[in-house]
């Protein structure tokens, strides 16, 4: 089987929150007729176009006339090749990230099972989720707790919000390192009000988008410990594992980040010095289903936890699923259930619209297991690579 074609849609769907959107979606075609779906985990920011660059070039110089059912080989060219993957960003492992899903889904659609399967097998039966993107439009306590009440109608146990990405006027706005004290106690009230609707049912977990200094970070998170929050995710810069490990040291709830880091390499001294509790690796930014696995591996001999950071489009949703039913250390995997712009369309059924209750039962089609909607992507530009 050799690939014979790659084509990268470039889907976009204007800004949404001030943060543009588009879930930059791939397809790479095989000489038997099969093909595999990946996703760049560059779905929103203002990194979509280099991630669309750097997929084109890597199928250029490396996917066309390969065989895609070797997919560590094809992992470490990607890595060692490129230059730029031995010491790279979000925008060279997006582009990996992306190729390697796909080279998953075209080996488990070639065998005929889903990725799971070729990890080890199904380690569970179901997934516990918890949906994100619900605040949007409130700012005051008492709307988030009400909001909260048709989150949890819905068989919703968990859920996740940043209480500060919204400043007092109620406008999205990210507070600098150090947050004026109206705005910060706003943020916690909240998290409790929040907290006062729903109980200790419902698990409630805080991302704070690395946004916080140190002493901001412990300030506040110790008057939110008694909300018991699942974890506190990102509290301050996701690249200074001394300053994660002092608030870890200070804040008792469990501290959770690594969207941000890419390889098992970044993710290293921060299992090292046991600076975060939760690992959160996004599968389509830190070298795909190949890498993240491995780094689910290291986590394990700390006997810590892996909840896949997901933020991205349907088909980036399905590999962090694959993911997930293979590894005995998942905690548990973030949702967006409510996403108006189109991109649930992207695929034909997505693993969202299966969730209920707030689990998802494993999905059984082969590869990723879920397949593109052509006609819903041929409305957007398109490159295609063929040699």
């Amino acid at each position: 089987m050799k690939i014979t074609k790659v084509t990268i849609y470039r889907i976009d769907y204007g800004a949404s929150l001030n943060v543009r959107q588009g879930p930059i979606t791939i397809r790479i075609d095989t000489d038997e007729g099969l093909y595999g779906a990946g996703e760049v985990g560059l779905a929103y920011g203002d990194a979509q176009g280099g991630g669309i660059g750097m997929v084109q070039t890597l199928a250029e110089r490396h996917l066309i006339g390969a065989d895609p059912m070797r997919i560590e080989a094809m992992w470490d060219r990607l890595y060692r090749r490129s230059f730029w993957g031995q010491g790279g960003g979000p925008v060279v492992f997006g582009a990996i990230s992306a190729i390697d899903e796909a080279l998953w889904d075209i080996k488990g659609k070639a065998l005929g099972v889903p990725v799971y399967e070729l990890l080890g097998g199904r380690f569970r039966d179901e997934l516990r989720c918890y949906a994100n993107g619900w605040n949007v439009d409130m700012s005051r306590p008492e709307q988030y707790a009400e909001r909260c009440l048709e989150i949890v109608a819905e068989g919703w146990d968990a859920l996740k919000f940043d209480p500060w990405e919204r400043n007092t006027q109620g406008a999205f706005e990210f507070p600098r390192r150090h947050i004026p004290r109206d705005w910060a106690m706003l943020g916690v009230e909240r998290v409790r009000a929040v907290h006062a609707a729903v109980g200790d049912d419902v698990d409630i977990c805080l991302d704070i988008h690395g946004n916080l200094g140190i002493t901001d970070a412990i300030t506040y998170g110790r008057m939110l410990e008694e909300t018991r929050p699942f974890f506190y995710e990102e509290p301050v810069d996701p690249f200074d594992f001394e300053g994660t490990t002092k608030v870890m040291e200070n804040v008792k709830i469990p501290i959770a980040g690594g969207e941000r880091l890419y390889t098992r390499y970044q993710f290293r001294p921060f299992l090292e010095r046991q600076a975060i509790d939760i690992l959160q690796p996004d599968v389509n930014l830190t070298g795909g289903i190949t890498e993240t696995f491995k780094i689910a591996s290291m986590a394990d001999v700390w006997n810590l936890h892996l909840q896949p950071h997901n933020c991205g489009g349907p088909v980036a949703t399905a590999a962090a699923v694959q993911l997930d039913f293979a590894i005995p250390n998942f905690i548990i995997q973030e949702m967006f259930p409510y996403w108006s712009d189109g991109r649930f369309d992207i695929v034909e059924e997505t693993m969202e619209s299966r969730i209920e209750g707030g689990r998802l039962a494993a999905p059984t089609a082969p590869g990723l297991g879920v397949l593109l909607n052509d006609d819903y992507l041929g409305r957007f530009p398109k490159i295609e690579i063929t040699g």
